[in-house]
C-alpha cells in the first residue's frame, strides 16, 4: 500500500520560538489527539515531520555555526529531546509513533539529498508512524548542515508520492500581504510561479531555515507533478488537522506548481 499522507508540524506551532526550549503543551495535546483520531478513523498511512522550533533554532543561533563537535552534539541532543517529547505525546493518545533520527536517515551527496526509503517503508508496513524532524546531517564531502523539516517533508513527498502533503503551521496559510493587516487576504490557491509578488513571511521568532518563503521555494525543487495535493493551513484551529488528514475540507492555501 502507498503512503497517503506526509504531515509537517511546524516548530512554531508546538513551541514558542521566542523563548528557548519552550513547549506549547496544550497545542501538542490537541494535535496528538486529532492525529490519533484521524489515523484510526480514516485508515491513512502517515509520515510525520516536525520542525525545530525553540529547540534546534535557538541552539544553532547560540553557537553561531554547526561545524564544531560541540555545536553538532548540542543540536542533535536537543532536537532528539524534542522529538522524543513529540513522539511520547503521540503515543499517549494511541498513535503508534516511532522516533527516527534524521541524521541517521539522510545525507547530502553532490548537493542532492538522499534518504533511506526501505527502513521507513518497513516501519509503515508494520503499522507504525515514523516521526522525523529537522536536524543536522552529514555530507559525503565531510560537511555538516541543517536539514529543515520542510525539506524533509518535500523530499518524502517526492520519494513516496502520497496523495497529500500537509503543512500544519501557526498561520492560516499564505496571504497577499502581512496578515497583521486587516485587509490581508488569504490566498486559497497559490501558484509557485507567482511567489515574487506575494507576502511569504512566516511565524515570528528565530528561524535559521528560512520560514514560509523557503517552504514554498522548496516546492519549486521537489514538486515535479501535480498529482499530489499540497496544503498550508493553521494547525492551531480545532479540528483542522483531523479534517486535513481525513479529506473533510481544508481552510488554508493549496499550493500548485
Amino acid at each position: 500500500m502507498p503512503i497517503t499522507i506526509v504531515l509537517k508540524i511546524g516548530g512554531a506551532l508546538i513551541t514558542d520560538k521566542e523563548k528557548p526550549f519552550s513547549l506549547k503543551y496544550s497545542v501538542l495535546h490537541k494535535i496528538s489527539k486529532e492525529l490519533s483520531q484521524a489515523y484510526r478513523r480514516c485508515n491513512n498511512r502517515i509520515i510525520i515531520v516536525h520542525g525545530g522550533g525553540s529547540y534546534g533554532h535557538y541552539v544553532v543561533k547560540e553557537h553561531g555555526d554547526i561545524h564544531s563537535m560541540d555545536s553538532i552534539t548540542q543540536v542533535i541532543w536537543f532536537m532528539r529531546e524534542l522529538n522524543m517529547i513529540v513522539t511520547d505525546m503521540l503515543n499517549l493518545y494511541g498513535l503508534p509513533a516511532l522516533p527516527m533520527d534524521t541524521h541517521a536517515v539522510f545525507l547530502r551527496a553532490e548537493n542532492r539529498l538522499h534518504g533511506f526509503k526501505e527502513p521507513l517503508m518497513l516501519m509503515i508496513d508494520k503499522g507504525f508512524v515514523p516521526v522525523l524532524y529537522g536536524d543536522i546531517i552529514f555530507s559525503t564531502q565531510g560537511e555538516t548542515e541543517i536539514l529543515s523539516g520542510d525539506e524533509i517533508a518535500w523530499y518524502c513527498a517526492s520519494l513516496f508520492r502520497p496523495s497529500r502533503l500537509l503543512f500544519a503551521t501557526s498561520v492560516d496559510g499564505v496571504f497577499d500581504k502581512d496578515p497583521i493587516n486587516r485587509d490581508a487576504k488569504l490566498i486559497p490557491i497559490l501558484k509557485l510561479s507567482l511567489l515574487d509578488s506575494l507576502y511569504v513571511k512566516g511565524a515570528r521568532g528565530i528561524d535559521v531555515t528560512g520560514g514560509m518563503e523557503t517552504k514554498l521555494l522548496l516546492g519549486l525543487r521537489y514538486m515535479e507533478k501535480e498529482d499530489m495535493d499540497v496544503y498550508i493551513f493553521n494547525g492551531m484551529r480545532n479540528g483542522n488537522i483531523f479534517q486535513a488528514i481525513c479529506s473533510e475540507g481544508i481552510y488554508g492555501t493549496r499550493v500548485v506548481k
